[in-house]
């Protein structure tokens, strides 16, 4: 046949294919040619890693509650992936096939398409939170390009696993611009009669659009970086200065690299373009993952920031004698040679009630107390978590958030303390470090405290007395320092008196509290906010930034939030993301933001005769009536010619039917 190098199957070859599959499962070699190399080489694979070619479908690793973390982990790639695939989604729906975007791993973050094509995914677990790496349900184009890092389709028997040989795919791996590793795959499935060539050119299309989007958001970031620490080479003129990427890339040097190697007998070599694993700051990046080499001093090691968004670190290794030592003239101890970052001011406001309570944040900030941090659902608790563990002793030591609602019991205590070999069905090899290990040195965030399960708190509370945990399924006591940071929207006194909550660790926990203000008790700060947010989604989205009429304003800033700043992001980001000009189109707005930017006042006018109400409301008819037609129906074009929007224009006709319908009714 001749087929074993062509890139995109034919649909012909299927009944070869598959008894050249009943061969290779009964360890008889199939005949040369008969299937392509891509595909033999990946049943191979499978064979080698022994999977069951009976596998009934691709098992789940993330449950609904533990995607929102997963595609945090893949926010750089989750957010560029985004417009490419709002593009190719209406396309894929029409045919019948299902659009989906993984994580390097192979869990499936994000998944388009028809209700009828989705439904026959979910029974081989085509669905968000399935994993389709090949060691688990065989050849698959997912998995396929995860093992080869090249795009591929595959149709039919070409299928390692028999449930699956009814569908047809195809993926291409989204790979990073500047490191080449793999971020993620972008592909499109389908039932084997939705086939077509095309598919493999739509995904590497797709690939390709999100990759270079990824290299200019690099490239901004990284002008962002040289901009940030210009100074920084003039100021420590005495030390070796060394810029890294958020990736742990060496970008710029000041040239004294072989004087430090002298001074702290350093063997190691660096240049530009050379990796320090330990300085990776990506998100996603689990902190501590790479220990930090032996003659790295962490407190050389600075963190660089712009507008809460991580840039970088910048490497200050002195190179003169300590004035301990009697050194006259000397460079500053290493951990004074960068002014402190004040992790607060990334927090947006200056309202007076913002401001005492970032005041008594920084007080607690230094000393590894607890912190209970009260608040409603959205207000940035664990943006506050972070900046009271930048601001305390051990700013560059692991900072690990865990939500205690997210997950079940069982899967709470392994998330906390971890668990070793043989613990459970499906743990991994080896064992896993739970969140309070990650965290040694460091700082513990967790999240929604109050809904933790009454059976969890007993362990909790041990971890805080005596600072010892023991993984699920292990006898080994194990020691680790970490300091508590809770949070929690809850009445944590009434959950005690109500038996939910215990009360000696209440007390353990609730040493120091901070009440977090909800947005509607600090309005004077939301047009900060606002315009904070739209620097940011202007460098998100590669535009520029968009202005807003003081209608539009005035409705941000009168809404009540009842989601506080959470809600506020995600409604601005909807805003600008959907507005074509220049310009936040008002008619965005969701109908009660609206009604909110119309209350007004109500200056006091005269008294009205029934017979003039009664001529106004039929001036007003006839206007909204030629606005409508001189706009041909478009109700959006007729609202921003009466100069209102065009909530308050359905509001309007909806009142206007009334009247008409009560004139009509028998008296």
């Amino acid at each position: 046949m001749h087929t074993t190098s062509l890139l995109i199957p034919r649909v012909g070859d299927e009944r070869t294919v598959a008894a050249s599959w009943e061969r290779f499962v009964q360890n008889i070699s199939p005949c040369p040619g008969n299937v392509r190399n891509v595909i033999l080489e990946s049943w191979w694979r499978c064979r080698s890693k022994a999977v069951d070619p009976l596998c009934p479908g691709a098992p789940t690793l993330a449950s609904a509650e533990q995607l929102p973390a997963l595609r945090h982990q893949a926010s750089e790639l989750y957010q560029a992936a985004h417009p490419v695939i709002a593009l190719l989604a209406e396309v894929v729906h029409e045919s019948g096939s299902l659009l989906m975007l993984t994580d390097p791993n192979g869990t499936i973050l994000d998944l388009h398409g028809a209700s009828k094509a989705r439904h026959a995914g979910e029974q081989v677990n085509l669905a968000p939170g399935g994993c389709w790496v090949e060691s688990l349900i065989g050849t698959n184009a997912i998995g396929t390009a995860i093992a080869t890092h090249a795009p591929v389709q595959i149709y039919a028997s070409e299928h390692y696993c028999k449930d699956v040989k009814h569908w047809t795919c195809a993926a291409a791996p989204v790979l990073d611009p500047h490191s080449g590793k793999l971020l993620g795959v972008i592909d499109i499935s389908g039932e084997k009669e939705t086939f077509h060539g095309h598919s493999l050119g739509l995904v590497m299309t797709a690939a390709s659009q999100i990759a270079s989007l990824l290299s200019r958001r690099g490239h901004e970031r990284e002008a962002r970086l040289l901009a940030q620490s210009a100074d920084a080479f003039t100021r420590h003129a005495n030390a070796c200065v060394i810029l890294l990427d958020r990736d742990g890339k060496v970008v710029r040097t000041n040239g004294k690299w072989a004087i430090a190697q002298e001074k702290h007998g350093i063997s190691q070599q660096l240049e530009v373009g050379s990796r320090v694993p330990a300085a990776d700051l990506t998100p996603g990046k689990q902190a501590g993952h790479d220990p930090l080499p032996a003659w790295l001093n962490q407190d050389w090691l600075h963190v660089l920031r712009l507008d809460g968004e991580v840039l970088g670190s910048l490497l200050l290794i002195p190179l003169a004698r300590p004035p301990s030592q009697g050194a006259s003239g000397s460079d500053p101890p290493p951990a004074a040679l960068a002014a402190p970052h004040d992790a607060f001011a990334d927090i947006i406001g200056s309202s007076a009630l913002l401001q005492s309570v970032k005041t008594r944040a920084r007080r607690l900030a230094p000393l590894d107390l607890p912190v209970m941090l009260l608040g409603e659902t959205g207000v940035g608790k664990e943006v506050f978590a972070r900046a009271i563990h930048q601001s305390g002793n051990h700013p560059h030591a692991p900072f690990v958030a865990v939500n205690c609602g997210a997950f079940t019991q069982e899967l709470l205590a392994s998330e906390l303390f971890g668990y070793a070999e043989g613990a459970f069905t499906g743990a991994r090899r080896g064992g896993a470090a739970g969140k309070f290990e990650q965290a040694h040195g460091g700082s513990l965030f967790l999240d929604e405290i109050g809904e933790m399960p009454l059976a969890m708190q007993p362990h909790l509370l041990r971890v805080l007395q005596d600072g010892m945990i023991v993984r699920l399924g292990d006898s080994r006591e194990r020691r680790v320092s970490v300091r508590i940071i809770a949070a929690t929207n809850r009445d944590l006194q009434g959950e005690v008196k109500a038996g939910r909550f215990r009360a000696d660790l209440y007390h353990r926990l609730c040493v120091t509290t901070l009440a977090l203000p909800a947005l509607r008790e600090r309005r004077e700060d939301i047009s900060q906010i606002i315009e904070h947010l739209n620097r940011c989604f202007a460098r998100k989205y590669g535009v520029p930034a968009k202005t807003l009429d003081q209608p539009t304003r005035q409705a941000l800033e009168n809404h009540d939030w009842p989601g506080n700043i959470r809600q506020l992001k995600n409604v601005y980001e909807t805003l600008f993301a959907l507005s074509e000009g220049q310009q936040i189109d008002p008619d965005l707005l969701p109908a009660e933001l609206a009604a909110a930017g119309e209350r007004r006042p109500e200056p006091a006018v005269p008294t009205v005769l029934p017979n003039e109400v009664r001529r106004l409301a039929e001036m007003e008819k006839h206007a909204i009536q030629a606005a409508i037609a001189h706009a041909k129906g478009n109700l959006s074009q007729a609202a921003r010619s009466l100069g209102i929007s065009r909530s308050t224009l359905y509001v309007k006709l909806s009142a206007m039917r009334d009247r008409a319908d009560s004139q009509h009714e028998p008296r």
